[in-house]
């Protein structure tokens, strides 16, 4: 690709964040149609912001429909990273959500669900748990120990609810690491 080429690309890419930046709701929302087509991840820290900024119900939804179906891997480390980010300060249950929903490979990035799995409330950690043991046969085994042995540090500390669903997240990492043995 030409210098040119690049720079025009650039100016392209920069003209779409900034029209999703600053268009009503109801044209972010066509536009989230076409840029299905487009097959990259530019975009997507952009929409990820509109969760957690000020925008309507109506383009959350859209835009959480749009992460939902999301089929482009890298992805994933833009939509942990978010949690990641915002996981003190907003509501990220709908990122959350999505990330499961999408069917992206997290098993890269689990540290951030790991966290809202242990410090989350229950419902946002029951979202974090599938996210977990969907990645849970990626993972190396020093990796599922690690999350083992953090998850059985929390325990004591979380309410009785939380603490059987760790349990239960317990039970299932000491089944993938039987199947990696």
């Amino acid at each position: 690709m030409t210098t040119e080429n690049r720079l025009n690309k650039q100016e392209e890419e920069n003209a779409i964040v900034e029209a999703l930046e600053t268009s009503t709701d109801e044209k972010v929302i066509a536009m989230l149609i076409d840029l299905k087509k487009y097959g990259e991840v530019f975009f997507v820290k952009t929409l990820l912001n509109m969760l957690t900024g000020n925008r309507s119900e109506m383009v959350k939804k859209a835009v959480i429909e749009y992460i939902s179906d999301i089929k482009i891997q890298d992805a994933a480390q833009l939509i942990s990273t978010h949690v990641a980010e915002n996981f003190e300060n907003a509501d990220v249950t709908s990122i959350v959500m999505a990330s499961w929903q999408s069917q992206l490979d997290f098993s890269k990035y689990l540290r951030p669900y790991v966290e809202v799995l242990i410090n989350g409330d229950y419902m946002i950690a029951i979202e974090a748990f599938t996210v977990i043991e969907n990645a849970l046969y990626s993972l190396t085994a020093d990796e599922v120990s690690d999350y083992e042995a953090k998850i059985k540090k929390s325990i004591p500390k979380a309410d009785k609810d939380k603490q059987l669903l760790l349990l239960e997240m317990i039970s299932l990492i000491e089944k993938a690491k039987r199947a990696t043995d």
